[in-house]
């Protein structure tokens, strides 16, 4: 099940733009209100033991006026402002998922710290990645510190994993992948002694027989390294063929939503495609006739749909030869989807060798 979080988020893809930061940001933002969480983190990533720590406030995408010598204003993801006793105190977070630092952004923000310095207050600044991005700030009297998000994950997770609402973000940080683990367990050790023999015994069962019909049915599958690509990506290792207007057919291995493998043929759509009313038609009529196949059908308009056909790689283990058995199941199922072109005929499908 999704993270309230996850829901949420799904409501605003409706918006042009996926704004994956400063959602992030409105998440965590009340963590920093509680007097406890906020001195935890000052010494976790700080190396800073807090006390009589009161008046906390939070801001979010609060906008400070330019500088003379700026191009721009700024505006930190996060600000949080709070005394420790009588000493006030000033903190910028920013916070970077996909994108890097913005023009002169880190500097900017330096500065107006530096400014507020003048003014009394003892300044932080915190500069938070999903990726290893490291920057080098003038030593002064404005600490800063870096931290990746796998940091901030295993500190929640660490401390305050019973706390309903970190439940929440937790969960939320998950789905995004921002707990990426940093320590090997035995069966990766294993997985990764095997790996050559295990991608081999996967490219047998994709090539031969199975790439022969797709190719007959579906066209040429893009070339070896997209494999790679999809198992980097999305977690899954297919054959994959782009049959024009953001429809693509596939097949192969997913490792993404159960247990075990899941051996599948699919044929996704992006929110892209001209043709999707045409498309989710006929995908609902094909799963009457066809009692193996699935429809995944979109949750918004921003959303891919997928029409498919899985059978868990276990159940294979059974057969004497698994990689025929599995061949066979490519072939019978690939037979099966290409069908569904005589029910779109009108559409454009690309059968090139």
């Amino acid at each position: 099940m999704s993270s309230s979080y996850a829901r949420i988020y799904n409501l605003l893809r409706k918006t042009d733009k996926n704004p994956y930061e400063d959602y992030l940001t409105e998440i965590i933002a009340p963590l920093f209100e509680q007097r406890s969480i906020l001195i935890s983190f000052f010494k976790q990533f700080a190396g800073i033991n807090l006390s009589d720590v009161h008046d906390i406030e939070v801001h979010t995408q609060k906008t400070y006026t330019k500088i003379l010598k700026h191009s721009t204003d700024s505006r930190p993801d996060l600000v949080i402002t709070f005394r420790e006793g009588k000493t006030r105190k000033l903190v910028f977070i920013e916070n970077k998922l996909s994108s890097g630092e913005g023009h002169l952004q880190l500097e900017r923000y330096y500065e107006h710290l530096q400014q507020s310095e003048k003014m009394g207050f003892s300044t932080f600044l915190f500069y938070i990645t999903k990726y290893f991005d490291p920057k080098q700030i003038e030593k002064s009297s404005t600490l800063f510190c870096q931290v990746q998000w796998f940091q901030i994950f295993s500190w929640l997770h660490e401390n305050y994993k019973e706390d309903l609402f970190c439940k929440q973000i937790l969960s939320y940080m998950e789905e995004i992948e921002l707990n990426k683990t940093r320590t090997f367990l035995p069966q990766d050790i294993y997985s990764v002694q095997n790996l050559g023999k295990t991608i081999s015994m996967l490219d047998q069962c994709l090539d031969g027989k199975t790439i022969h019909s797709f190719t007959r049915f579906f066209g040429k599958p893009k070339p070896w390294g997209n494999r790679t690509i999809e198992l980097r990506d999305y977690n899954r290792y297919v054959i994959l063929n782009d049959q024009s207007d953001w429809k693509f057919v596939g097949c192969g291995f997913s490792f993404e939503d159960s247990d075990y493998p899941e051996v599948s043929i699919f044929m996704e759509v992006s929110p892209n495609s001209k043709h999707i009313d045409i498309l989710m038609n006929a995908f609902e009529a094909f799963v009457q006739r066809n009692e193996d196949w699935t429809f995944d059908r979109p949750e918004d308009q921003n959303d891919w749909f997928m029409l498919h056909a899985s059978k868990s790689l276990i159940q294979f283990l059974i057969e004497k030869d698994h990689v025929e058995s599995i061949e066979s199941f490519f072939v019978e199922k690939l037979t099966e989807l290409e069908n569904i072109k005589g029910s779109l005929s009108g559409l454009k499908w690309m059968i090139s060798e």
